[in-house]
């Protein structure tokens, strides 16, 4: 992978190993992650595609941003699509996105942004947030994730090597948390607790909702694990997502299909991508 660079206060880390002509695919993070979230599926999808991982404002690498809604979806969608923007320009050709949760819906924005000439080939959304009438609130009595993740994230370093305690921090996330390799659980919690972004997109999480399903025109996937605890199956609405989207549900997957069926979502993403670059190239 290059080093990472900042762009319009988004650390971008991009790996080219496929060559210059290979479809760019943009990884987008869930709330409280970053780029190293998808370490399980990047060597699958390196091998086809040239990726740009993108640390979301006050995650992972990249500094929090500044003044009120910045953190909400459609503002993180709006200067996603100037980045696909700039990849389109500086390429000659339309970019691939892929999000996580909270990326899923940033990605499925930054599609219904998008005009002509287009910059968003197509969009893959994972267990995306947004895709509903009424966003599932947390109790308020309930620690946050990033609260679990600092708690976790005391203990001693070798813990987490522990298939027990790994179950303990991941049962609400993975669908086989006592499997995630120790490295992931710790990049994962060290990720959730020193996001400072973190609050502010939480919050906005559960202050709207994705309404501008209409306006995607890119060939779109929604991938729901049946598993999800985080986000249900039943709580995801179909009439929210884009009319054209193909809805895949994922057996023996949490929240985070990336840990959960790694394979699968290199498939898919691979499969989209293919979808996308053909629309494309029919409407040249």
């Amino acid at each position: 992978m290059s080093s990472p660079a900042v762009e319009d206060g988004l650390v971008l880390t991009r790996q080219d190993d496929a060559g210059p002509r290979a479809p760019v695919v943009v990884l987008v993070h869930g709330l409280g992650s970053a780029s190293t979230g998808w370490s399980p599926v990047v060597p699958g999808l390196a091998r086809e595609h040239r990726l740009v991982l993108v640390d979301l404002p006050g995650h992972g690498a990249s500094p929090a941003a500044a003044g009120a809604g910045a953190m909400t979806p459609p503002e993180l969608g709006r200067r996603l699509l100037r980045l696909a923007r700039r990849l389109r320009d500086a390429d000659g050709r339309a970019v691939h996105l892929v999000g996580h949760s909270l990326g899923g819906w940033v990605v499925l924005e930054a599609a219904a942004g998008d005009g002509a000439p287009p910059a968003v080939a197509s969009v893959t959304a994972l267990a995306p947030a947004g895709l509903w009438t009424q966003p599932r609130r947390r109790p308020p009595l309930l620690p946050t994730g990033q609260q679990l993740a600092r708690w976790a994230g005391a203990l001693p370093a070798g813990v987490l090597g522990s298939r027990l305690l790994r179950t303990l921090a991941f049962a609400a996330t993975s669908a086989a948390p006592r499997s995630l390799p120790p490295e992931v659980a710790r990049d994962a919690l060290t990720a959730v607790a020193g996001a400072p972004g973190y609050a502010a997109a939480d919050a906005a999480l559960a202050a709207g909702a994705f309404t501008r399903a209409g306006d995607v025109r890119a060939p779109a996937l929604v991938v729901v694990g049946a598993r999800d605890q985080v986000l249900p199956p039943r709580h995801l609405r179909r009439e929210c997502a884009p009319p054209q989207a193909r809805w895949v549900r994922l057996e023996r997957c949490g929240h985070v299909p990336a840990w959960d069926r790694p394979d699968d979502v290199v498939r898919l993403v691979r499969e989209q991508v293919a979808r996308g670059e053909e629309v494309a190239r029919a409407g040249t």
